[in-house]
């Protein structure tokens, strides 16, 4: 069993849309397929914490830039 209500190309699809790659897609898929599914669900909170890490990053750019933009405002340089 997939994932009770997904097929394998909507899990596929679903997984692409998150950002997945394709190999990344494929070993989750195996990982059920072969009864692991804990390696899958592992596989995939991996992916969702580098997803994340990146939005921190990126958002503490947006911090600094802010900053930056303040500081220019203000009559800084």
């Amino acid at each position: 069993m997939l994932s009770g209500y997904q097929t394998e190309e909507e899990l596929i699809q679903n997984m692409a849309d998150a950002g997945c790659k394709e190999d990344m897609a494929a070993d989750v898929l195996n990982c059920l397929k072969q009864g692991q599914k804990k390696k899958g669900l592992m596989l995939l909170q991996r992916q969702r914490k580098a997803l994340l890490d990146g939005i921190h990053k990126d958002q503490s750019c947006i911090e600094y830039l802010d900053g930056v933009l303040g500081g220019m405002r203000k009559g800084g340089t």
